[in-house]
């Protein structure tokens, strides 16, 4: 009974502490008369009493009525009114639950409505702008350079599956630099545009860009050209669009004329990859360039051969295969007035084991395009130093000339290094001219006058080559420290049959000697040729009516019996 008093004593101030605050458990168990509360508490100490007093026998069965009776019926009444309390809050509770997951669900569709998705529109936009400004060319307002490869790479994918037939094609403008020089850059930018402009509005374009400072791509469908259709067809109809680009254009009431090459390579017809196409259409348009001003090639055989045999020729210089073969031969200058050698120039001389004799031009071209140019030259004459120099030492040759490319002259180590081989090899400065190939332009002006003038202090001469057909001019023969000029063969082979060029041989020779520099006729191979150019005041001259290039021995022998003849 003791314990059972302890579970109804606990009951009862559980419920006490809850009916005090709750309004409908408050009249349930403390307004009810009497209180409920004043029973159960009568009751209970009523009940603790029993063990220790003795109370007569009703007493004790009123108690035991009441304790299990009223009391305990108003107990168990309270006790439902607050299980039914507690299932009701916990169904306020849930409701609420599912109230706030809703207004929570709410909120979010309001913030991705109104807030997240204009928000993540808003990025991809300005992403967009920004991947199209990176593939946008900000003058032209074409595709640069990346992105017509994008383009290019995606036609390609696409129309590899329809089977269909595209076009690359590569415009560029000739002497855009003569523009920019003559008119300003602001023109050069106008002319730029206007090319632009023109290129976009072109048929069948998939893409247009602006891939280089004065070149332009654009990617056509071939729907109207059919797999059968001639080269010389394609090229007419691009010779159409080449016309309408090229038009002269008015800039602030100037009408400036361009003229340009193009370039075309077809796929799949010339090309299996993009990699092919871009190398073809380069190599067409390279073709272009080297047939004169405003030419154009569509990419075929003869091009291939030309791209295979470059390969070659650069597979063999870059693993090092041409060291066997490589050599140095030497071409005497003659002194016109007595017919007797008084110099000579080192000239290169290659031959590939399946391609034979390979020209010096084209070979050099090659290494100086793969990086070992320089490498090249330099090995080129140490040879030619150190072959020519028992001639020298024993003063059966005055000097020997060495050629140097553009990109040589203006190495900042140029200087110190040709000095070095001069020293190495024993050879007086005093005993070497270089030679600029004029046909060919000065990288960095400024670094090139430099250096010459460094060259110059320390003994050596400097030669220009090649002078009449490239790009050197008076301003470039006052501003460079030149000591001898050597008209090219191109001229010195018609003055005796054209009056014009025999005017172009007499100023040029008069232009030098103004300059202080002595002439060198190249190419001479008649007597009519050597009367002429002697007569214009070319003191020096060079060609097969004397000696052709040959080794150094030979060279040696000819001088001797030149000695000995004279003794």
């Amino acid at each position: 009974m003791s314990e059972t008093l302890d579970q109804f004593e606990a009951a009862h101030l559980y419920l006490m502490q809850d009916a005090a605050q709750e309004e409908s458990l408050g009249r349930l168990y403390l307004s009810r008369a009497p209180s409920t509360d004043e029973m159960v508490l009568n009751f209970i100490s009523l009940a603790r009493a029993l063990p220790t007093s003795e109370y007569p026998s009703a007493l004790r069965a009123e108690l035991k009525f009441k304790g299990s009776g009223e009391l305990l019926e108003r107990l168990d009444e309270a006790v439902s009114a607050f299980e039914q309390r507690a299932r009701q809050q916990a169904h306020w509770a849930h409701q609420l639950q599912n109230i706030t997951i809703l207004i929570a669900a709410l909120v979010l569709v309001f913030e991705a409505a109104f807030i997240f998705l204009p928000a993540h529109r808003v990025v991809r936009r300005a992403i967009g702008d920004l991947k199209r400004a990176a593939e946008t060319d900000p003058l032209t307002q074409l595709r640069n350079r990346a992105g017509f490869d994008h383009d290019l790479a995606n036609e390609i994918e696409t129309f590899s599956d329809r089977q269909r037939a595209l076009s690359l094609i590569l415009f560029d403008l000739d002497d855009f630099k003569g523009i920019n020089d003559r008119y300003g850059h602001l023109t050069g930018d106008a002319v730029l545009r206007r090319v632009g402009h023109r290129v976009s509005r072109l048929p069948n374009l998939l893409s247009a860009a602006r891939v280089g400072g004065d070149e332009f791509a654009i990617l056509v469908d071939n729907k109207h050209w059919s797999a059968q259709d001639s080269v010389a067809k394609v090229a007419a109809d691009i010779a159409t669009a080449r016309d309408f680009i090229y038009r002269p254009i008015n800039v602030s009431g100037r009408a400036i004329k361009v003229s340009g090459s193009v370039g075309v390579s077809r796929y799949p017809i010339d090309a299996q990859t993009v990699g092919d196409l871009r190398r073809n259409a380069s190599a067409s348009l390279l073709d272009a360039k080297r047939t004169g001003r405003g030419s154009l090639s569509v990419f075929n055989n003869r091009i291939k051969d030309r791209i295979n045999r470059r390969r070659t020729i650069q597979s063999a210089l870059l693993s090092g295969a041409y060291r066997e073969t490589l050599k140095v031969v030497f071409q005497p200058m003659v002194d016109a007035q007595t017919n007797k050698i008084r110099s000579a120039e080192a000239l290169a001389r290659w031959r590939h084991q399946s391609l034979g004799d390979v020209n010096p031009i084209e070979f050099l071209d090659i290494a100086r395009e793969s990086g070992i140019g320089q490498s090249i030259e330099r090995q080129l004459r140490s040879m030619a130093l150190e072959q020519i120099r028992p001639a020298l030492d024993q003063g059966l040759i005055n000097s020997v000339s060495l050629n140097v490319s553009p990109l040589d002259l203006a190495a900042d180590d140029f200087v110190d290094s040709l000095i070095e081989q001069i020293e190495e090899s024993g050879v007086r400065p005093d005993q070497v001219w270089i030679e600029i190939t004029e046909t060919e332009k000065l990288r960095n002006m400024e670094a090139t006058r430099i250096n010459l003038d460094t060259v110059k202090r320390t003994g050596v001469r400097i030669a220009l080559d090649d002078y009449g057909i490239g790009y050197s001019n008076i301003h470039r023969l006052a501003e460079l420290p030149i000591d001898r000029v050597k008209i090219d063969k191109s001229i010195v082979q018609k003055v005796d049959a054209h009056t014009k060029y025999a005017g172009v041989c007499r100023s040029s020779v008069q232009l030098a000697h103004a300059l202080g520099a002595d002439v060198v006729a190249e190419g001479v191979e008649t007597a009519d040729q050597l009367a002429e150019t002697v007569a214009y005041g070319c003191h020096l001259v060079q060609g097969y009516y004397f000696h052709k290039p040959m080794p150094v021995t030979e060279l040696e022998t000819l001088l001797s019996n030149q000695q000995t003849a004279a003794a």
